[in-house]
């Protein structure tokens, strides 16, 4: 019989991550062949949410990078769903993994699944234009150009670093806007189009940067976190003899991006209006075009970061 791999995860209360895990956890072969430890701020989310799920918390922050690392050094893989940004976790994670013995039952080579995302290919459109770049996760030249000042990059650098391969397997998963209600046991809704809705809502009007332009990929939760699981399981089955590659793209390689298609900022403003309309909350149905140039407008409707956010471009076809 194979000997259970070890699994430490992240971000498990989290919307990508509750929604992978709960993917992984119906597999029939799950049980046998997993054991799962995961980081839990609060203990009673820990008890009520977690443990039931035969997954063993672990009652911490990404802040408690001490026990992080001791995770990472007793895991066969990590599941980092958390924080894309949080550059000490990601260290302390990458520390453990590193300083990982092996035994006779354990794998050669430790795994790191990290979630970053395709934020770090925004640019500054501010909704006025659809952008022609497109990045593809087989053009390595062209994604080892992205700048080191973009969001996630500087933990994206610390992932695709050469001093890990043959050490740590390493893969970065980035995924772009996100849709679709998580199965997870606690976040189930995505990020940037209900953070729209709610700055809508706020104003009692559609919102959009500028002219509504800018393009996203796009990917439905559950297909993303197929994605996550498809991806463990092949990554399990490279082969571990020192010297011998295997098939799949890992370490400076290593560069996943999971989409089913493309959206403006610009359409899901017009949808939000038309409800609005609908429901007697501005019977225009008009959309409100935001001004990115504008500081005190873009304060006052997007809270300062949001327009970057919801005004760039960021196409990723997979």
């Amino acid at each position: 019989m194979a000997p259970v791999t070890k699994v430490f995860v992240t971000g498990i209360t989290g919307y990508i991550g509750g929604t992978a895990l709960d993917l992984l956890l119906k597999k029939e072969s799950t049980n046998t062949k997993y054991a799962f430890r995961a980081l839990v701020r609060s203990p009673e989310r820990a008890e009520q949410d977690i443990r039931p799920l035969g997954i063993e918390p672990v009652i911490g922050s990404l802040d408690d990078v001490d026990i992080i690392q001791r995770e990472a050094t007793n895991a066969d893989v990590v599941l980092h769903f958390a924080d894309a940004d949080h550059f000490p976790a990601i260290k302390a994670i990458l520390q453990g993994l590193s300083e990982r013995s092996v035994g006779d039952q354990r794998r050669k080579r430790p795994i790191l699944i990290h979630t970053s995302g395709t934020g770090v290919l925004l640019d500054r459109a501010k909704g006025q234009f659809k952008s022609e770049e497109i990045y593809r996760d087989d053009d390595e030249a062209k994604l080892k150009a992205i700048p080191h000042d973009q969001p996630h990059r500087n933990v994206d650098i610390e992932i695709l670093s050469q001093d890990l391969v043959g050490k740590v397997d390493t893969y970065i998963v980035a995924p772009p806007t996100i849709w679709g209600r998580g199965t997870g046991p606690v976040n189930k809704n995505s990020i940037q189009i209900p953070h729209q809705i709610q700055l809508s809502l706020k104003s009692k009007q559609a919102l959009q940067a500028g002219k509504g332009l800018n393009v996203w990929s796009r990917i439905h939760v559950i297909d993303l976190g197929r994605f996550y699981v498809e991806l463990l399981e092949r990554s399990l089955e490279e082969p571990q003899e020192h010297g011998v590659v295997g098939t799949l793209p890992k370490n400076v390689e290593g560069y996943y991006f999971a989409e089913d298609g493309e959206f403006t900022f610009g359409e899901v403003a017009q949808e939000i209006a038309a409800v609005f309309k609908e429901l007697g909350i501005n019977s225009s149905g008009e959309v409100k075009s935001v001004d990115a140039d504008n500081a005190a407008e873009v304060e006052k409707y997007f809270e300062g970061i949001s327009g970057f956010l919801l005004g760039g471009n960021s196409r990723a076809p997979a």
